[in-house]
């Protein structure tokens, strides 16, 4: 389950308890799926303490929505907590 924080070209939310920005490189409007690259950034906490993944770079070859791609990034991340 997600929850939506802010909706603009970089889509922010709560995905598996972790805070999840993610940003489709070279541009993409939430809501739309596209594949390819997207950076990711997955934290314990919006602004405190380090991150699991900072600006990391997450590869799709399906198409896939932010949404989807935060979920996707909160799952590998909890792996690695």
């Amino acid at each position: 389950r997600t929850r939506e924080m802010d909706v603009d070209t970089e889509f922010r939310c709560i995905a598996g308890g972790l805070f999840v920005r993610v940003d489709k490189v070279g541009g993409g409007t939430p809501g739309k799926a596209y594949d390819g690259d997207w950076t990711v950034t997955v934290r314990h906490h919006p602004t405190a303490g380090s991150a699991i993944f900072d600006r990391e770079t997450l590869t799709t070859g399906t198409p896939k929505t932010h949404r989807e791609v935060a979920e996707m990034a909160a799952d590998f991340a909890s792996e690695e907590i």
